[in-house]
């Protein structure tokens, strides 16, 4: 069954609270998470994470031609389990500097 929606929103909220925001781009992600995908050749997707919400950036024939925001609470199951997974890597990396800073 796994972990319930408002457990895992508690969870990425929690990471983000003690580690800051952060971007697909500072976790290396191979790719971003999809909120939609608007026809063929258009896209939105996750690549900012916030304490309250997400970065949805539309890219059409991959040029960006927008951006929305969207409450964790208005994403699917599936999608907030790909952001969980970014912010656990995003709390390892930071834990990772953390630890090298204070040798």
């Amino acid at each position: 069954m796994g972990k319930h929606k408002k457990t895992i929103i508690k969870e990425i909220k929690a990471i983000i609270a003690e580690h800051g925001n952060f971007t697909t781009a500072d976790v290396q992600a191979d790719s971003s998470p999809v909120l939609n995908s608007l026809g063929q050749n258009t896209h939105q997707l996750l690549e900012t994470f916030n304490l309250h919400k997400a970065t949805a950036v539309t890219y059409v024939h991959e040029t960006e031609t927008g951006e929305d925001y969207i409450a964790y609470e208005d994403m699917n199951k599936d999608l907030l389990e790909e952001v969980l997974f970014l912010a656990e890597q995003w709390e390892t990396d930071q834990l990772k500097t953390e630890k090298r800073i204070s040798n």
